[in-house]
């Protein structure tokens, strides 16, 4: 008997043939099955656009009831059970607390989303009623404190061990803190909790169910059907992650690597299970090295310059702690000696000037934030050995007159980075790719 955990995105959910094949595929297997499903995505958007606004408002107990209610309806085409309108009731009266006290904690704010994956649960429970729900609290799926963010730390793999066959279905995202209290590991992260459980039962691979956006060669938006990757390492995989059109969660890979656990992109397309990509330890290097042209437009760029920055100790240092005080994450850094860049989130970028700006440094002249900015990532191993792969880079966006405003190459084998203006995004992909795809 072996086991099984595979990862289900919430968005599944909503694709009956989806979820026929994963039904069939599942039947070939004598074991225990388990399921680690992420959030419906329109539960997740309903839970945190109410989160957004209830310092200001009450939320409407009766609208929220019946939006909640008819994503079950709409899905499963049947009324909810009786636990879906409990945790629907139970998610309501949450946020009309917190909206009388008006205040609220990163713990209640992980508490109020976690619903959207215990509601989703019971969703899956009405599409296969065979299935057991085994939610982190019965499983003792400890995590840190760090609410929002946190990590996994322990798990009853005893108890998960002595089940007996069939399919369990866990909420991802979330576990619980040594407080008791529901901390969540990031936004969409079921791929890190099935990661996690992977591990810890000694299964032998970790199993996506499909991913939103599949592994490409670049954003499909820009190229017209590019072709997907059928082998990555952990750490392309992981840099990949960061990118808009990839659906991985960045520390999918973190539980795995050290017991080269391989993870297996599967078809959502057919019940055979047929493998799109395989991500493990194997480095393996293409002849045109590029595995992938990526992009994202959530950055912003602050600037610290001055003649004195490379010779005044400290500056670095003290940057990046007011930041992690004020939980704003930093992405990268590019420096010289006359300038200290960080690269953040495009929303971060006026706080993170803010809080930097009262900061009083004697050798920085000017402080600033760029904004309409996207990040090009040329990612694939072997980029520091293969001849002529920056020169191929650089040629093609100079080429095609597209100004770069920061480049940064070197601090690894796997990735060079471009950040060029918004406007010039889709041109500098297209004619990146074009240099190393034809």
């Amino acid at each position: 008997m072996s086991d099984k955990v595979i990862r289900l995105g919430g968005s599944h959910l909503g694709n009956s043939e989806s979820i026929v094949h994963l039904t069939k595929y599942l039947n070939h297997f004598v074991g225990r099955r388990f399921i680690v499903v992420s959030a419906v995505p329109e539960l997740l958007e309903i839970l945190s656009a109410n989160m957004a606004t209830v310092l200001e408002k009450e939320p409407d107990h009766d609208a929220l009831l019946t939006q909640l209610l008819s994503v079950h309806r709409n899905i499963t085409q049947k009324e909810a059970s009786d636990s879906y309108h409990q945790l629907a009731e139970q998610a309501s009266g949450l946020l009309k607390g917190i909206a009388l006290i008006g205040d609220y904690s990163r713990a209640l704010k992980d508490q109020v989303l976690s619903f959207s994956e215990k509601l989703t649960v019971e969703i899956v429970k009405t599409i296969w009623p065979d299935s057991q729900v085994l939610l982190p609290e019965q499983i003792a799926l400890q995590t840190t404190s760090d609410y929002g963010n946190a990590s996994f730390v322990s798990v009853d793999s005893v108890y998960l061990k002595s089940l007996p066959n069939g399919n369990f279905i866990i909420p991802g995202t979330y576990g619980i803190a040594e407080n008791k209290k529901i901390a969540r590991t990031g936004k969409t992260s079921a791929d890190y909790t099935a990661a996690f459980l992977t591990r810890e039962l000694g299964v032998e691979r970790l199993e996506l169910w499909g991913l939103d956006f599949d592994f490409q060669r670049a954003d499909p938006w820009i190229i017209e059907s590019p072709e997907v990757i059928k082998r990555l390492t952990y750490s392309e995989a992981s840099e990949l992650a960061y990118f808009d059109h990839y659906s991985l969660h960045p520390r999918t890979v973190e539980p795995l690597e050290r017991t080269h656990i391989p993870i297996e992109v599967l078809s959502a397309a057919s019940s055979e299970g047929k493998v799109e990509t395989v991500i493990n330890t194997e480095t393996f290097i293409e002849d045109q090295i590029v595995k992938s042209v990526a992009c994202t437009d959530d950055i912003s760029l602050l600037k610290l310059d001055g003649p004195g920055v490379g010779l005044k100790p400290g500056i670095l240092a003290r940057v990046t702690t007011q930041l992690n005080k004020a939980g704003i994450n930093i992405k990268s850094v590019i420096t010289s000696q006359t300038s200290i860049n960080f690269i953040l989130s495009e929303k971060n970028g006026d706080k993170a000037l803010s809080l930097v700006n009262g900061m009083g440094f004697s050798s920085v002249t000017d402080i600033s934030v760029v904004k309409d900015l996207s990040l090009i990532g040329i990612v694939g191993h072997g980029m520091q050995h293969a001849y002529g792969v920056s020169a191929k880079i650089f040629t093609a966006v100079a080429n095609n007159q597209i100004n770069v405003v920061i480049s940064g190459s070197g601090a690894s084998d796997l990735v060079s980075y471009l950040i060029v203006s918004k406007s010039d995004k889709e041109k500098s992909v297209r004619e990146i790719y074009s240099a190393f795809f034809g």
